[in-house]
């Protein structure tokens, strides 16, 4: 199984729900520049949300970097299928805070 399966496998929606919803209130003062950057960059919104509360402008540079916890991916190659959306999702949610 490799570590994208295993990821999307664990991914629970409900879940992902409620924690994108603890940053609905920090989302409104995040720089609208960015967040028109990422939805150019067709970062899904609620992932868009989460990364750019927690990490800011660097969320775009650590979308592109190649990550050992995703199988050394980057986490933008997930993004191109819903499986691989709902993998980085879980991802996301293992991350240390």
């Amino acid at each position: 199984m490799s570590v994208k399966e295993m990821y999307s496998s664990e991914f629970d929606s409900d879940h992902w729900v409620s924690f994108v919803q603890l940053f609905d209130d920090l989302y409104s003062e995040v720089d609208p520049a960015w967040k028109v950057r990422a939805e150019v960059q067709n970062i899904p919104p609620d992932v868009s949300q989460v990364l750019l509360c927690e990490m800011g402008e660097y969320a775009f540079k650590w979308l592109e970097k190649k990550i050992p916890a995703l199988g050394d991916q980057s986490p933008v190659s997930y993004l191109a299928t819903e499986e691989g959306t709902n993998a980085l999702r879980a991802a996301i949610l293992r991350m240390p805070r």
